[in-house]
């Protein structure tokens, strides 16, 4: 397994970690077939979507923020909408890997999704 460190500087902020994944991949089982990529946090979370675009993760990034509703959370900390966010985008994703590069779609990434920033955070790449 292989640890990479992100640092985000936005609240709600989509980091593309298409090559820091690829990277660590590299340094992984070449015969591997499958990659997880991880995230140990509750207020952050991993997606694919689009990486040709950068509006595409701005869009996402307001949209993530406009979908938080109106309820009153019980949470002290204030960051429960940040919770309720990562376990909709959820903390992993697995990619296809074929001779040791990722598999991805053509306009694909890999996105660390920061939901309580900005800090910096971790992300665990491992195969299978």
């Amino acid at each position: 397994m292989k640890e990479i460190a992100v640092r985000t500087a936005q609240h709600t902020q989509l980091v593309n970690i298409t090559s820091m994944v690829a990277s660590a991949l590299a340094d992984l089982d070449q015969s591997a077939t499958l990659c997880h990529v991880y995230v140990p946090h509750t207020t952050a979370a991993v997606v694919i979507n689009e990486a040709a675009d950068p509006d595409v993760a701005a869009d996402l990034a307001a949209a993530y923020q406009a979908m938080v509703p109106n309820v009153p959370f019980a949470h002290a900390e204030g960051n429960s909408p940040s919770h309720l966010l990562a376990t909709l985008l959820g903390s992993s994703v697995s990619i296809p890997v074929d001779n040791g590069r990722l598999k991805l779609g053509i306009w694909q990434g890999i996105y660390f999704v920061e939901l309580d920033g900005p800090r910096t955070r971790r992300v665990w790449v491992s195969t299978i």
